[in-house]
């Protein structure tokens, strides 16, 4: 379970944060709207630009939607390099 406001993992039958205290007690364990990234994720995969801003931007008062918007702007930059390098390939040939 990730607690809401650190954005920790703690253990399921955890009671309070290990990090910073909050009562997870009654707190959902699933994915919370603060938490998700949504449609707005598809900019930051195509613009990783945009996704490390938003990381800096979040990383304090949200670290789990920070967390998520770094991960899809990396897989951004990951896809762009590799379709850069097919394109490379395929224009030799």
């Amino acid at each position: 379970m990730f607690c809401p406001k650190c954005g920790k993992e703690n253990v399921d039958t955890a009671e309070f944060c290990s990090s910073c205290g909050e009562n997870l007690k009654g707190k959902p364990t699933g994915v919370s709207q603060e938490t998700a990234v949504g449609p707005i994720g598809i900019l930051f995969f195509c613009i990783p630009l945009v996704g490390a801003i938003m990381y800096f931007v979040w990383k304090e008062d949200k670290p789990e939607k920070a967390k998520r918007a770094c991960h899809l702007a990396l897989w951004g930059v990951g896809v762009g390099i590799v379709i850069q390098i097919l394109s490379t390939i395929i224009q030799h040939m």
